[in-house]
């Protein structure tokens, strides 16, 4: 598979060296480098080598910014390559880094705020992803940085756990997606923090929208559920394979394997370090949830991309009923879109298309449920910014071109 033309900036920032062997030559060497930087020390050489060839820093530091990755790889990448990444660059990572880290100190004060006012008021609450993860497989906060806290409570119970939020210094949102749309959400509208208006809550009643394909209830949550300790009372997290399961889930169904890959693959690594995870009771919950195609590929992708592996067998239970060679393309495809590169798929209908042909969702039980049919203010944003037969003639036409190249890149086999 040949290099894709991904946007590089301009020469400065990027060091040249020996061209190193290439784990996922589809793309760019910046998005490989930051990949690999999701997983644990095993990847230390793979960095290091990589590294000393030729990386756009500047485009790296964009990338681990949008991904909120810079102050866990400021300190690797230092250590790492500290002789050949440009010290403006380190320096500009230290200083983010710091924002970041006061960040999550003042955000882990305000989560602790708000579940002592929840406790109070007789609210339990079940943390979410970061939140969650930040307190127990994480060595603490400001190794996991998010900008938001999701935390579930029962749907009996929240309005009155966003009224509690109301007067502990959450803002509601002016001027966001009105009230109505989130009828038939999983949470209830975001609150913005009235002391930092980047950080947002978001009270959960569920994990997904009301229409949704998975038998993921938040009764079977709740009864895994593991207190999160003393100093939080009536405060819960998922137990590690329900954390795993809704990662890897949300990851395939919610952001369509789009969106926050980086964060995504560095929790499977942390989550999946502990000896004690029950593999077979993990691939058991995800068929029963009927999202066994999700975890495959979730699961392949942060092998793919950053070495983070799961059991052969588990995969094999996993694995969709497809030939290896389309396996192979549909890899192809994930991976090419991970990040916004002009070697992307060129079509939001092909690349639904090509995402239905990865999760098989009426072989999985789905139905007719897609992850875009939600309200349209909840998707991802397509990579076209307006309806196909809205856009001028010329580019329907290029894209309409550009469509059988994109799928004999993916079918080629040396790619």
């Amino acid at each position: 598979m040949t290099t894709s033309a991904a946007p590089r900036g301009d020469d400065i920032g990027r060091t040249a060296g020996s061209a190193p062997a290439r784990r996922l030559p589809a793309i760019a060497a910046e998005e490989e480098l930051l990949l690999l930087t999701a997983a644990g020390p095993a990847n230390d050489l793979a960095i290091s080598a990589l590294a000393r060839g030729e990386i756009d820093w500047h485009r790296l530091l964009g990338l681990a910014q949008v991904e909120r990755a810079v102050p866990v790889i400021y300190p690797r990448l230092r250590a790492l390559a500290g002789d050949v990444v440009p010290p403006a660059v380190l320096e500009q990572m230290r200083r983010l880094a710091l924002v970041s880290d006061f960040a999550m100190l003042h955000l882990d004060a305000r989560l602790r705020e708000s579940l002592g006012a929840l406790h109070n008021a007789g609210v339990r609450v079940l943390l979410l992803k970061g939140a969650a993860l930040a307190h127990t497989v994480y060595a603490e906060v400001r190794q996991r940085p998010m900008s938001d806290i999701d935390m579930l409570v029962d749907s009996s119970s929240a309005h009155v756990a966003r009224r509690v939020m109301l007067e502990t210094g959450w803002r509601e949102i002016v001027g966001g997606i009105p009230d109505a749309v989130y009828e038939h959400h999983h949470h209830l509208p975001p609150l913005r923090d009235g002391r930092s208006p980047d950080l947002q809550l978001e009270v959960h009643t569920a994990l997904f929208p009301e229409r949704q394909p998975f038998a993921f209830d938040v009764k079977d949550l709740w009864a895994n559920a593991k207190p999160l300790g003393s100093a939080f009372p009536d405060v819960f997290v998922p137990s590690p394979i329900h954390s795993l399961l809704h990662a890897c889930l949300h990851f395939l169904w919610s952001h369509q394997g789009r969106f926050g890959v980086w964060r995504t693959v560095r929790d499977i690594d942390v989550l999946t370090r502990d000896p004690a995870v029950d593999w077979m009771a993990y691939s058991e919950a995800a068929l029963a949830a009927r999202g066994g195609t999700s975890c495959y590929w979730t699961l392949r992708i942060a092998d793919l991309a950053a070495g983070v592996t799961a059991p052969a067998d588990v995969m094999s239970r996993l694995r969709p009923p497809r030939s290896a060679y389309v396996l192979r393309a549909i890899e192809r495809h994930f991976i090419r879109n991970l990040f916004p590169v002009d070697g992307a798929c060129p079509s939001v209908a092909l690349d639904h298309a090509l995402w239905e042909l990865a999760v098989m969702p009426s072989w999985s039980g789905h139905g007719d449920v897609r992850p875009w049919d939600e309200e349209p203010e909840f998707v991802v944003p397509p990579k076209e910014p307006a309806p196909v037969h809205l856009l001028p003639r010329r580019e329907r036409v290029r894209r309409l071109l550009a469509s059988p190249g994109y799928i004999r890149g993916l079918l080629r086999p040396d790619g």
